[in-house]
């Protein structure tokens, strides 16, 4: 499943794609944010979006790169847990939105 976050113009400010994984939690694949957008809300708008659409799956699952602190800030801001696992840090499941 993919969103994404069109401006006015129709340019593409931002967007995010997820995936059902084997255990068949979702899986957040990728959430990409024009750097204009930093600081707008527009991350947020997105990732609730992807819980909205996965609605009654109870987490999240996602990787980030290491030494991403702006996204780990990101993720915990919104309720993750981390656990390390070199070369990337991946964050445990994330409540969902609507708990």
């Amino acid at each position: 499943m993919s969103f994404v976050a069109e401006r006015p113009d129709g340019s593409i400010a931002g967007y995010a794609m997820a995936r059902m994984n084997e255990a068949g939690d979702v899986m957040l694949d990728r959430l990409h944010i024009d750097q204009s957008e930093y600081g707008t809300g527009l991350a947020a708008n997105i990732l609730h979006a992807v819980f909205a659409a996965r609605s009654g799956i109870p987490s999240i699952a996602l990787e980030v790169l290491e030494g991403n602190d702006r996204a780990m800030a990101f993720y915990r801001k919104h309720g993750s847990k981390w656990s390390i696992a070199a070369p990337r840090r991946t964050c445990k499941p994330m409540p969902n939105f609507h708990d």
